[in-house]
């Protein structure tokens, strides 16, 4: 699951007791919050909130996706706090602190929640940012909703994604080299695909070798190289398994809390974006890896991220098994 922990403080114009009464009632927010499309009470709970159950279903605008989760109210202190735990397409907590300054009542909301929809989860790797945007949006729109329903002014928001990257237990060494080796491994699925497509082998890798190798040496090494064929293949090597290893340290950061089988799911998606990022953004200024863009290529940069995936779960837990005290 990917996890989030979110901040929105809202400073609005009103009396605090006016803005905690609108806020801590659920079943108004879709007369004001124009992301709340629908809010149902299950369970009405206690008197004094407590232990009150909302079915919400919440949408975006910027990314138009909708969220259902239910929200089960655990505390309520007027006016200065509510919380809640929500499950669904969200998992976890959340709460709204008020305070007041004079005439300036300030609310903080803090969420503390993973996505469990597995579309959310694999396109975390690059659509986080998406993600607290969207949020931080809605939130905007509920500040400013809120403002007009008072007939007060917005006088500032504040935003903030506190959420703890991935790498929580991420372990740095094996991750790199889990990119060490799922490069090489990486380079065995392709030259085995090559073979089984019947493309002449040593003579493709050496065409790879001398468009990775020019990256550094410049473009002469693709026609009349200046260097020789060991100095090509060193320098080949050294950016390759470069590459491999910051990517591992950069799928590591999102893969580490997940359970395996989602892992390598996101390995094979990382590889997938890696292929477009690699043979048509960064050909972008190395024009000649156009050349290679391929099925097999394609399906070598699925391979690694697969590879990558496994390759560090199982040296974080080689490293965890040898660091652990007898």
């Amino acid at each position: 699951m990917a996890e989030y922990r979110l901040i929105t403080v809202w400073h609005i114009e009103a009396p605090l007791e006016k803005v905690y009464a609108a806020v801590s009632d659920p079943l108004r927010w879709t007369t004001w919050w124009p992301d709340a499309q629908r809010v149902v009470e299950q369970e009405p709970g206690a008197a004094d909130g407590v232990g009150r159950r909302l079915h919400c279903a919440w949408q975006g605008r910027w990314l138009p996706y909708r969220l259902r989760f239910d929200l089960l109210t655990t505390q309520m202190q007027a006016p200065t706090l509510v919380a809640g735990e929500v499950k669904g397409d969200l998992d976890g907590s959340g709460r709204c602190l008020f305070s007041q300054q004079g005439a300036i009542t300030s609310v903080r909301h803090e969420w503390y929640v993973r996505t469990t929809r597995r579309w959310m989860n694999l396109l975390a790797i690059i659509a986080r940012p998406m993600f607290t945007h969207n949020h931080a949006l809605a939130m905007q729109r509920g500040g400013e909703g809120l403002a007009a329903l008072l007939g007060a002014r917005l006088l500032g928001l504040e935003h903030g994604d506190l959420a703890v990257p991935a790498t929580r237990a991420h372990d740095a060494l094996a991750a790199l080299g889990a990119g060490l080796l799922a490069g090489v491994l990486a380079t065995v699925v392709q030259i085995i695909l090559w073979w089984l497509a019947a493309i002449p082998v040593m003579e493709t890798l050496w065409r790879d070798t001398r468009l990775t190798a020019a990256i550094v040496l410049g473009a002469d090494a693709l026609t009349a190289p200046s260097a020789t064929p060991w100095t090509l293949m060193l320098v080949a090597a050294l950016i390759h398994f470069m590459l491999s290893g910051l990517y591992g340290l950069v799928l590591a950061c999102f893969i580490d809390r997940l359970a395996i089988g989602r892992a390598l799911l996101a390995g094979g998606f990382f590889g997938a974006v890696l292929y477009i990022v690699n043979l048509y953004g960064f050909s972008l200024l190395f024009p000649w890896f156009a050349v290679t863009r391929d099925a097999i290529t394609a399906l070598t940069h699925v391979a690694f991220g697969i590879l990558l995936a496994g390759g560090y779960f199982k040296l974080r837990s080689y490293r965890s098994h040898w660091s652990s005290p007898p």
